[in-house]
């Protein structure tokens, strides 16, 4: 074949595809991007990414892809905006399903508003679809033009899911940075890159809690310094001894949910022990003391000083409650929501298991 009938063949082609208003894609080269337009719409895909949720984990044969759409109407009249109107083929032209049923309370993760979009207006939400991981699909969008006397031809855009990220690991990865740096006060080098949070700003939270939950009778009777000591000492132990275990319950583009199981040191577990420390106390000092008064000030200056082999000798117990820790995206780290508010409960509660459980 000639160049010159090669030619006569493409401008044939091209004329044909203005005649009957087909659509066309293009591919995303690489970016998570793409677009394909027709006389009816332009559908873009401006990004993506890998999503999940209810704790469900992405594999590489089962992945929840939330891709970002936009769409512009060029029909010249409203256009009907259906869920159904999307459809992702594979490579063997097997239809995937949409999960259509996400919802994010924060109103960070808008979904595709299936509506009716006014003439030269732009609509853009998610659609999220479960696929494979590096594969190649093709989306399809097949505009409901009422008023054409032709059947309208779909949109269609290549997707190739190696161009989209997943967050989960990322996410994860922040979380445990920060309960190791803040309540484990443990250095994490991904904190500097993942976590927004003023870790001294949350761990100066931390002790105060803990020296108030210690209660009145004691802040009457320690110093400043005791009370600090005692909190540093068992900060030490809780360290070497616990643990947490972490699970991405949510993970989407801007907000993330990880359910955070703490084993840790809890003070009801300490009752014996404490008991021990005061027999020895009573043991070592004996009739050395006439006045009560200075007793108590006695035991309580042998306590702070040898109150780290209680901790030493109590085992870190599970929590009977797994916490549910807010994460909001700020640029490139993770926020972890440690705002005392009604909406934040479980942060609070997992405060007070770090320290000591009251």
């Amino acid at each position: 074949m000639t160049i010159k009938t090669r030619l006569l063949l493409t401008s044939g082609l091209l004329l044909l595809f203005l005649l009957t208003g087909c659509g066309h894609s293009s591919n995303g080269n690489g970016t998570g991007k793409g677009e394909g337009k027709s006389d009816v719409a332009t559908v873009t895909i401006k990004d993506g990414q890998f999503i999940t949720t209810e704790g469900q984990e992405n594999t590489d044969n089962s992945a929840l892809l939330a891709l970002n759409i936009s769409i512009t109407n060029h029909s010249g009249d409203s256009l009907d905006l259906l869920t159904d109107d999307f459809s992702l083929y594979d490579s063997k032209n097997e239809k995937v399903s949409v999960d259509d049923t996400i919802y994010d309370d924060s109103g960070n993760f808008k979904t595709l508003n299936t509506d009716s979009l006014a003439k030269d207006k732009t609509v853009t939400g998610y659609i999220p679809f479960r696929v494979a991981k590096n594969k190649t699909y093709e989306l399809h969008f097949q505009p409901e033009v009422y008023k054409s006397d032709k059947k309208v031809s779909d949109i269609v855009v290549k997707i190739n899911t190696k161009d989209y990220q997943d967050n989960q690991q990322e996410i994860k990865d922040a979380m445990n940075a920060y309960v190791q740096t803040v309540f484990f006060e443990k250095k994490d080098p991904k904190y500097a890159t993942l976590v927004a949070n003023d870790a001294n700003k949350d761990a100066e939270q931390l002790k105060a809690l803990f020296i108030k939950n210690m209660g009145t009778d004691l802040e009457d009777q320690l110093s400043d310094q005791q009370m600090n000591q005692i909190y540093e000492t068992f900060k030490h132990a809780n360290s070497e001894k616990g643990s947490v275990s972490l699970k991405v319950q949510t993970a989407l583009p801007k907000t993330a949910v990880v359910e955070v199981s703490p084993k840790v040191l809890f003070l009801d577990d300490m009752y014996d022990e404490v008991e021990k420390l005061k027999n020895q106390f009573v043991d070592d000092n004996r009739g050395k003391y006439s006045d009560y008064d200075a007793a108590l000030q006695a035991w309580y200056v042998y306590m702070t000083k040898n109150i780290g082999e209680v901790f030493k000798n109590t085992d870190p117990r599970s929590s009977d409650t797994s916490y549910k820790i807010n994460l909001i995206k700020e640029g490139k780290k993770w926020r972890i929501d440690s705002e005392k508010s009604t909406d934040n409960y479980d942060y609070e509660q997992l405060q007070a298991d770090m320290t000591g459980g009251y």
